[in-house]
């Protein structure tokens, strides 16, 4: 394994990430991602900050030996945690000069799950207001990527809800579903009801830009929080 791969230079956080203990920040981490254990040093104090899963562990060091040893996340793409790292220093995993469409959609789709399980709630509307952008800019909806949501998310989640709507209130037309092997293994049946009881609950359709304006019912924000304008 290369030197570069094994040692990730700290960045610089961004305002919009900085915790509200700054003397947070003088602490750094090793953290082993991937089953190559690929390492990455991070900020404590932001991962703290940002990430319920990583305050549980990393919060208080003198309980948890591993703090010092290196925290290791076998289950974790490098790909994904180096996008994960963007949006914790700058707010967004999209590169200066990248797009909505510049990341792949299942990338998009791993990001989220990584989101999720790590309790990272800005990390998880930052991805649900890419995945809008996307299908602003794209009007394609993702619905080639339903058996991967359906599989990795718990009924509810947000990421369903968001493509279950989008296709009940634009009016989408549904195929012929289930009448072809082919229709069977690319969607499941309680996508498909989702979206007819969707389409139900919603007769009158919306254009694609109102429909983005509805981005905050697909959030996660604390009740203390304001909700998005």
């Amino acid at each position: 394994m290369s030197s570069a791969a094994q040692d990730q230079p700290v960045a610089t956080p961004a305002t919009n990430a900085k915790p509200t203990n700054s003397s947070l920040l003088e602490e750094i981490v090793e953290i082993k991602v991937g089953p190559s254990d690929r390492i990455f040093k991070v900020h404590r104090g932001l991962l703290c900050e940002r990430s319920s899963y990583f305050k549980a562990i990393l919060g208080n060091p003198g309980n948890w030996k591993e703090t010092h040893e290196g925290l290791a996340l076998k289950d974790v793409k490098p790909e994904i945690f180096q996008l994960f790292l963007l949006w914790l220093y700058f707010g967004s995993i999209l590169d200066t000069n990248e797009t909505a469409q510049s990341v792949a959609g299942t990338t998009l789709i791993h990001c989220y799950f990584f989101a999720d399980e790590r309790g990272i709630p800005g990390m998880h509307n930052h991805i649900i207001d890419t995945f809008l952008a996307r299908i602003e800019t794209t009007e394609i909806i993702f619905t080639m990527h339903q058996r991967l949501i359906w599989v990795n998310t718990p009924d509810g989640a947000p990421l369903r809800r968001l493509l279950v709507d989008a296709l009940a209130m634009m009016g989408t037309n549904i195929p012929e579903v289930m009448q072809t092997e082919e229709d069977q293994e690319q969607y499941d049946r309680s996508f498909i009801t989702d979206v007819l009881v969707a389409k139900c609950n919603h007769p009158m359709t919306i254009n694609l830009r109102e429909f983005v304006k509805r981005r905050c019912e697909y959030h996660i924000h604390d009740e203390r929080e304001a909700k998005c304008p």
